[in-house]
C-alpha cells in the first residue's frame, strides 16, 4: 500500500488585492534590513499559516510609490482553516495601517500575479498650488505640485510621442536596464479635476522608474524646459548620448491603480481611485503580457 506521505498536501493558491502607502516602505520587494510590502505581508501570512506562503506580487513598486490595486498571490497549506472571504479582515489585524488587504479570492494553481497579468494602469496625481507656494500643509501627500508654467496643451502634445513601442533606455535606470529595453505604452490620459490633474499611463510592461521618467519628461516639455522635437530622438534605439538627463517625478504622486487580467479575480468596483465619471477602470485600454515594475 502506498504511504500517504508519498503525496504531500497540495497548497491552496489565493489572490490578494492590496492597497498601501508607499511612504512607509522601501518598495515592494524583500530587501535585507528594509521594511518592504512583500516582507511585511509575508510575515503576517506566516503568523497565520505557520509556514512560508511565497508571496508573489504583480510587479515591484519603488520606495515611496503607493498602490490602490496591487495584486499578489500566495500558496496556503491545504489544512489552512480560515475561510478566504474572512482572510482580509483577519490579515489586516496583523498588518500596519499603511498596508491593507482589500479582497481575497481562491484562484487556480495556474494563476500567477505577474505572469498572468495583461497590463497595468498607473496614475500620477498633480495638485494646483498658489504661485507663492511650493507646498501646502493641507494638500494630499499623494500628489506633486503643478508648476505655474505648466501647459496642459503642451503636455498632451508631448504625451503622444510615447504611445506605441519604443526603446525606453533613456527613461530608466542604467544600472538596472535589461538586455531588451523596448517597451510599449498603450494609453496616456490627462484627467482634469478642480484641484489638479491626474496622469494615467497603461501598458503591458515598464522598466525601473519608467513611468516617473516619462512623466518627468512630459512635465519638462509642458513647462517649455524641453523641446518637443527632442522626445522622438530620446525614444530611438540608436539615439546617442549625451542628452540632458531626465528628472523622474517624485515617487509620492505615483500609485499602481490596477492590474489587468483576462480573467480578473477582482471586481473593479472594489478599487476606488477612479474619481472621475469619464475615467473607467479599463481606460486607457491595455493589451499584452506581464509587467516588471514602474
Amino acid at each position: 500500500m502506498e504511504s500517504p506521505l508519498s503525496h504531500p498536501p497540495s497548497p491552496r493558491r489565493i489572490a490578494l488585492l492590496l492597497a498601501y502607502d508607499g511612504r512607509d516602505f522601501s518598495g515592494w520587494q524583500v530587501q535585507p534590513n528594509r521594511r518592504t510590502v512583500q516582507g511585511v505581508l509575508g510575515e503576517a501570512l506566516f503568523s497565520l499559516c505557520g509556514t512560508s506562503s511565497g508571496v508573489t506580487g504583480a510587479g515591484r513598486t519603488d520606495a515611496g510609490v503607493s498602490a490602490w490595486g496591487q495584486v499578489a498571490h500566495a500558496d496556503l497549506p491545504e489544512e489552512f482553516s480560515i475561510p478566504v472571504d474572512r482572510l482580509p479582515r483577519i490579515l489586516n489585524t496583523r498588518l500596519p495601517e499603511s498596508l491593507r488587504a482589500i479582497d481575497c479570492k481562491s484562484v487556480s494553481p495556474s494563476f500567477h500575479a505577474r505572469h498572468s497579468a495583461r497590463g497595468k494602469i498607473y496614475r500620477y496625481a498633480f495638485r494646483h498650488l498658489p504661485k507663492t507656494l511650493s507646498s501646502h500643509p493641507l494638500a494630499t501627500p499623494f500628489s506633486a505640485p503643478l508648476p505655474s508654467e505648466f501647459s496642459l496643451e503642451r503636455a498632451k502634445a508631448a504625451s503622444t510621442f510615447f504611445l506605441g513601442t519604443h526603446d525606453f533606455r533613456h527613461f530608466s535606470v542604467a544600472s538596472s536596464l535589461p538586455e531588451d529595453s523596448t517597451r510599449r505604452i498603450d494609453g496616456i490620459l490627462w484627467d482634469e479635476h478642480p484641484d489638479g490633474l491626474v496622469l494615467w499611463v497603461t501598458g503591458p510592461g515598464f522598466l525601473h522608474k519608467m513611468v516617473r521618467m516619462v512623466g518627468g519628461c512630459i512635465l519638462e516639455a509642458a513647462e517649455g524646459r524641453r523641446s518637443l522635437t527632442e522626445i522622438p530622438l530620446l525614444l530611438r534605439k540608436d539615439s546617442p548620448p549625451p542628452f540632458r538627463a531626465i528628472s523622474p517625478l517624485p515617487p509620492a504622486g505615483l500609485s499602481l491603480a490596477r492590474v489587468l487580467y483576462h480573467d480578473d479575480p477582482f471586481d473593479p468596483r472594489s478599487q476606488n481611485c477612479y474619481s472621475s465619471d469619464h475615467v473607467t477602470p479599463d481606460l486607457p485600454p491595455a493589451k499584452g503580457g506581464p509587467d516588471s515594475h514602474g
